[in-house]
């Protein structure tokens, strides 16, 4: 029996040893990737679908293993998803779609990271605040919109959340002092004007050591209370929220802080110098608050408006004082502050942009660490000193006003030195110059580096950037600049008098990224390039009848190219519709021919957002595929067919310029329907029939509208006065890298190709068709209008007093209507207006005089109005005649006799009406007496009433 026992027992035990063994080995496959959780794994499944992949992300995602899936994370013993990592790296598509609640299966996920990704202007789900294992959350650059949950609040265990670069604002911040274990937190780029007393609530949060609030319209408060609790806070970023006051003293009370961002505020009064307390600082940016208060006296407290207590920062090791333009007094004073601890601690001096002035300060020598100096864009002048900087590895001195030689030597005064920018002053380069061997960075645009190509360029090696526009090079390009440096990534060389040809191909340039040749003398074949090319400028050379090709171009990096103005012959190859990373395409003012490719939406994503095709002698219908861009020139070629109903896909349309060209039909409807964002609408000499469709009223962002000579009929819509870009004008202003958004319109009778739109932005131009009917007073309301051409149609009715609204009105043609009228006095008040035109119209009557009108003396801008009369025609006008329509000479005769039988019949009737009332009472008496006793009852009538009325 006791045998029988023991054994029981050992098999007991034995059996225990053995499932804990399959628990174990359970724990350990799970987390060795063979086989996941199946509800977690059908929960990423479930997530997935709500997903849209379209670079194949997640392709990854099948199968049973979920630990195994990209970016999916689980514990090593539990097999428990804790991590999910979706942060868009590099060039890979992004995710769209809608965030699932099958998240919430995943109880005990601690990092989700879905940052860079485009959830299409969705909302943050506010289950994610039910993630209660959750420790790290980054929803950064992610698209979403609306306000940030409160629900986040719940998330007590999180350490590190990131809201970053969304369209968020947030109502209220008393959640934020639930995040009990809250280290690091960036809210940069959302809206917290209704969130008042956020930095107030984060005092309250005992391990907060990162605060990121950039650009936030945040009110920054003077004070936090009596007591501050930030006593782990190492990293603050205040920059660019408007702070129009003092720095907030609370600040300085922060005695563990090593990164402190104000940079973009106005902070006003000088620096205080309690700035000194901060003796933990490493970074110290102050940049561009330009408002900082001037001492120009030495008092031992200030010199040139710093304080002298920013000595005492022994850590500080990065300054920015750039933008900054009130600081005054002697700069080689301020020694004294750049010295001690300064001297060996600062690594990294910013100061430009804040015109200082005289010749470098000898202090600079001292500061023997110093890697980085910027004094760009500031007043200083002289000769370059011999300062010997033996750790500098950066110089900024650009834009200011130095001249002579550079010394031959530098790199003995900078051996460290690889980034040099002299750009902008008047500085000669010897042709024996000795640079600096490490240089990567060379830029001396607009010095004098010519006549001759520079030699020394081949003794550098390493560098990847150079920079030489307008720098007076009258030379041949050598065949070594295409190999003295395989490390090349930007050249720069435009605006010079550089002749030659140009390789047939250019391979030895493996890492070039960037080449800028344009306005040179350049020859030869359009060549073909490195893969990694994303920018070529080769526009305004010479390329002699240089033909496209399939293998031209076909760097599947490039994002920019400019070969206009060259003389390329040849059709455009299908291969650029290929280039996925093509943001701007301009290949205008060449001579290319035949048909656009109609390929471009191979890529569902392509980035393409400027094509330019002016210019050219293209011809047939414009391409279907066109889609998804911003700015589209297809101007001065030979395109027919209707616009292409494809265009209502261009939703981001800013500027759609077709003038030029053999378009026909009608303007559609869906131009305003589809184009909202439309500013610039250019159809000038083409072939459209048809009225102008009054929802083009609706477009709040047009600016310029330029249908003229065509073939369009019909009234000028009066919702042509709703245009609300040109009653407040243009405030915004895209950019597109070096582009140079061009457009041709006719300015006082003169063909005028703008270079920027940012000339003579407000302009209308319907001149040259055959519209009808009066002209809306409604154009009136448009006061920012600055040109007005309504030529050459058959335009009736009278001109409003509301033209004299238009205050910034500075061209105004009427001629060849049908208008007539007296000219409106309100026109003086027209008082930018330099060009008139009321020439063949029906006008009459007195000229308006006074304001800018007396400055238009040219007669001839009133001619064929045979009824005007005044300044500036010889035609006097009589004084008190009031103004009289003309009257047509054949008509002169008829009217004549028509007032000689009116006055004669009028006359006639007056006489015989009298003679034959007066001639009856003087022959009958007895009607005579009871004429006068019919006048004598009414008068004793009328006596009583008013003897009675009275007396009463």
């Amino acid at each position: 029996m006791l045998r029988m026992g023991v054994m029981k027992k050992h098999f007991q035990l034995a059996l225990l040893f053995c499932l804990l063994c399959l628990e174990l080995a359970g724990f350990c496959n799970c987390g060795g990737g063979s086989i996941c959780r199946e509800v977690e794994r059908k929960a990423l499944v479930d997530f997935k679908n709500g997903l849209k992949d379209p670079n194949g992300r997640l392709s990854s995602w099948i199968g049973l293993d979920c630990c195994s899936w990209t970016g999916v994370h689980c514990h090593n013993y539990t097999g428990h998803v804790i991590r999910l990592d979706l942060r868009r790296y590099g060039g890979n598509g992004s995710l769209e779609g809608e965030i699932r609640p099958s998240l919430l299966v995943l109880n005990h996920l601690r990092y989700l990271d879905l940052s860079f990704n485009y959830f299409e202007n969705t909302r943050i789900p506010t289950f994610l605040g039910s993630l209660a294992s959750l420790q790290y959350l980054n929803l950064s650059f992610a698209g979403f919109i609306g306000h940030v949950p409160h629900q986040l609040g719940n998330l007590s265990r999180l350490q590190n959340l990131d809201l970053s670069y969304n369209s968020l604002d947030m109502v209220g911040s008393h959640w934020l002092t639930n995040l009990s274990s809250l280290q690091c937190l960036n809210l940069s780029d959302l809206n917290l004007s209704e969130a008042k007393n956020v930095l107030k609530s984060l005092n309250t949060l005992p391990l907060i050591s990162e605060i990121k609030l950039f650009n936030c319209d945040l009110h920054v408060p003077l004070s936090l209370g009596a007591e501050i609790n930030f006593t782990n806070l190492r990293f603050l970023d205040l920059s660019s929220n408007g702070i129009n006051s003092t720095m907030p003293l609370w600040l300085f009370k922060l005695s563990g802080l090593e990164y402190l961002y104000l940079r973009g505020n106005n902070i006003q009064d000088l620096i205080p110098s309690d700035i000194g307390k901060l003796t933990s600082l490493r970074v110290l940016d102050l940049a561009y608050n330009g408002v900082f208060g001037v001492d120009s006296t030495f008092n031992g407290v200030l010199i040139a408006g710093l304080p002298t207590t920013l000595g005492k920062l022994c850590n500080l090791s990065k300054l920015y004082l750039s933008g900054n333009k009130y600081f005054s007094g002697d700069l080689n004073r301020l020694g004294e502050i750049f010295s001690g601890c300064l001297n060996n601690s600062l690594e990294e001096l910013y100061w430009s942009d804040a015109s200082l002035s005289g010749i470098l300060p000898s202090w600079l020598e001292n500061l023997k660490s110093l890697k980085a100096l910027d004094l760009s864009d500031n007043f200083f002048y002289g000769s370059l000193l011999q300062l010997q900087l033996p750790s500098l590895q950066t110089l900024l001195l650009d834009s200011n006003n130095f001249n002579g030689t550079i010394p031959k030597y530098l790199g003995q005064l900078f051996p460290e030195l690889d980034t040099l920018d002299l750009s902008d002053n008047n500085i000669a380069v010897r042709p024996d110059w000795v640079p600096p061997p490490k240089l990567k960075y060379l830029h001396m645009n607009d010095c004098k580096v010519g006549p001759r190509f520079p030699s020394w360029l081949q003794n550098l090696k390493i560098l990847s950037s150079l920079g030489m526009s307008n720098a007076s090079i009258v030379d041949t390009l050598p065949l070594w600049f295409w190999n003295f440096s395989l490390a090349i990534e930007d050249i720069y060389l435009s605006h010079n008098e550089i002749k030659g040809k140009l390789p047939e191909v250019s391979s030895k340039l493996p890492n070039l990224q960037v080449l800028d040749l344009s306005y040179n003398y350049l020859e030869g074949q359009l060549p073909q390039f490195s893969s990694n090319l994303v920018d070529l400028d080769q526009a305004h050379g010479l390329f002699s009848r240089s033909t496209f090709s399939n293998t031209s171009i076909i760097s599947p990096s490039l994002s920019q190219l400019y070969i206009s103005s060259n003389k390329i012959t040849g059709s455009i190859p299908k291969t650029l519709c290929k280039l996925n990373s093509l943001a701007i395409l301009d290949l205008s003012h060449n001579m290319i021919e035949g048909v656009v490719p109609d390929c471009w939406n191979l890529s569902l994503y392509s980035e393409l957002l400027v094509m330019d095709l002016s210019h050219n002698n293209l011809s047939g219908t414009i391409p279907a595929s066109i889609s998804s861009l911003e700015l589209l020139h297809l101007s001065n070629n030979a395109f027919s067919g209707e616009l292409p109903a494809s265009f209502k896909n261009c939703t981001s349309l800013s500027v759609l310029d077709l003038g030029y060209n053999n378009i026909s039909g009608s303007i559609p409807t869906w131009l305003a329907e589809n184009l909202k964002n439309l500013g610039t609408l250019e159809l000038r000499n083409n072939m459209l029939t048809g009225s102008i469709p009054p929802q083009l009223g609706n477009l709040r962002y047009l600016h310029v509208i330029d249908v003229s000579n065509n073939h369009l009929s019909g009234a000028i819509p009066y919702s042509f006065g709703n245009f609300t870009a040109m009653k407040t004008g243009i405030s915004d202003r895209l950019s597109y890298g070096d582009y140079v958004n061009n457009i041709e319109i006719n300015l006082k009778g003169r063909e005028v190709q703008l270079e920027s739109l940012s000339e003579i932005l407000i302009f209308i131009d319907l001149s040259n068709n055959t519209l009808s009917g009066e002209i809306p007073e409604e154009l009136g309301q448009l006061s920012s209008l600055q040109s007005l051409n309504l030529s050459r149609n058959q335009l009736s009715g009278q001109l409003s007093e509301k033209i004299g609204q238009l205050r910034w009105l500075e061209v105004l043609d009427l001629s060849m209507n049908n208008l007539s009228g007296a000219l409106p006095p309100t026109m003086t008040n027209l008082t930018s207006l330099n060009h008139l035109n009321l020439s063949y119209n029906n006008f009459y009557g007195e000229i308006p005089y006074g304001g800018q009108l007396e400055a238009l003396p040219d007669p001839s801008i009133y001619s064929g109005n045979q009824g005007l009369c005044g300044f500036p025609l010889d035609k006097k006008c009589e004084i008190e005649a009031p103004a009289q329509p003309p009257t047509l000479p054949n008509n002169e005769d008829d009217n004549n006799l028509e007032n000689i039988w009116f006055y004669l019949s009028m006359s006639l009737g007056f006489i015989f009406g009298f003679w034959a009332i007066s001639g009856a009472l003087i022959l009958k008496k007895r009607w005579r007496y009871a004429y006068f006793r019919f006048v004598d009852h009414i008068y004793d009538k009328i006596y009583v009433i008013v003897a009675v009325n009275l007396k009463k």
